[in-house]
């Protein structure tokens, strides 16, 4: 198909909220990546968002609303835990996980008895749903196992001619997927880390909330259970501040016939060796991650991350777990 360029004004919003009512694909920017949209009410228009990215279907989507009242219209049960995410976080760069009503459809959960559910802190997100007037199941608007989009422009790399539009707004400020916060069960777990931290939810409802450690579980959470992030060259990622192993590592893949570069948090220590910045804080490493990533695969071979989440480091910040669990998964947990 050919796929629209949209803008964020009157006429081309109400196309939008036309295209989704009537089964389309719309991709549109949020606060954190661009998402791929599709009526969640609509189980024809839900498929085909898994066939656009080539995704499993048993990687459940993220629903998203532009009004906190509609969440009572999606789930089932709403307990305190929620209700406190509700209405002193959202909107927000989170997800919430509750037990589902009927009227969302096993395809967009892929069978699970919960939904997740967000509603966005872009204002150009908010105008879109509101535009589309029905809840909006989105994943990131990349093929499957991608890095994922921050701008319309990398959505077009992955997405023209396989969508009906993608609405052209800012480049996504947060630059990691929301925190996935699962208040299913008994006590909150997140499922996926991001930009709302684990910290900050346990003081917000006074209970310690954990990280889910084992990703290879069925769990209740869209994007963790398949490789993602990956770049289409080989990545390796560094834990530690060594840099003479870096160098070591570095050296050896250019004797092996590869152009590699280091992805480092000062990159001006690698003199003579190709070197780009991974970020001055945990902030800007999430904000530019993905971006970078896709400037990095089609300029160099090899690709040599390095992420120290030592305490007093420069990446010790809010969104530093969010920023680590994208390199790993992005990597493949290969590790140096």
């Amino acid at each position: 198909m050919q796929t629209e360029y949209l803008q964020f004004n009157k006429r081309d919003l109400s196309h939008a909220g036309e295209l989704i009512r009537a089964g389309e694909l719309v991709a549109f920017p949020t606060e954190t990546v661009y998402g791929l949209g599709a009526n969640a009410l609509d189980e024809n228009a839900v498929a085909k968002t898994y066939a656009a990215k080539g995704r499993p279907s048993d990687n459940p989507l993220i629903v998203h609303i532009c009004d906190k009242s509609q969440i009572y219209d999606i789930a089932s049960e709403i307990n305190d835990y929620a209700k406190t995410v509700i209405e002193r976080v959202m909107p927000a760069p989170i997800t919430i996980v509750l037990p589902k009503r009927s009227v969302i459809k096993d395809v967009v959960t892929a069978g699970l008895p919960s939904v997740a559910i967000r509603m966005p802190q872009s204002a150009e997100a908010r105008q879109f749903l509101r535009a589309a007037a029905v809840p909006v199941s989105a994943p990131s608007a990349n093929i499957s196992g991608r890095p994922s989009p921050t701008t319309w422009q990398r959505v077009r790399e992955d997405m023209d001619g396989r969508i009906a539009a993608v609405l052209c707004g800012a480049p996504c400020e947060v630059g990691i997927e929301s925190t996935v916060l699962d208040l299913s069960r008994q006590e909150p777990i997140i499922l996926r880390p991001g930009a709302v931290s684990a910290e900050h939810l346990s003081q917000l409802l006074g209970v310690q909330v954990k990280l889910l450690t084992d990703p290879d579980s069925k769990v209740n959470s869209p994007g963790i259970r398949y490789k993602h992030y990956a770049p289409k060259v080989p990545m390796v990622l560094a834990l530690d501040d060594d840099f003479d192993k870096l160098c070591a590592f570095y050296d050896q893949k250019v004797a092996e016939g590869y152009n590699p570069v280091l992805w480092a948090h000062d990159p001006l220590r690698f003199v003579g060796r190709n070197a780009v910045s991974m970020g001055l804080d945990d902030g800007d490493a999430a904000t530019k991650l993905f971006e970078t990533m896709r400037m990095l695969e089609t300029k160099y071979d090899f690709i040599i991350a390095e992420f120290c989440q030592s305490k007093n480091g420069i990446y010790d910040g809010p969104a530093s777990r969010g920023v680590l669990d994208r390199l790993l998964r992005a990597c493949g947990h290969n590790l140096i």
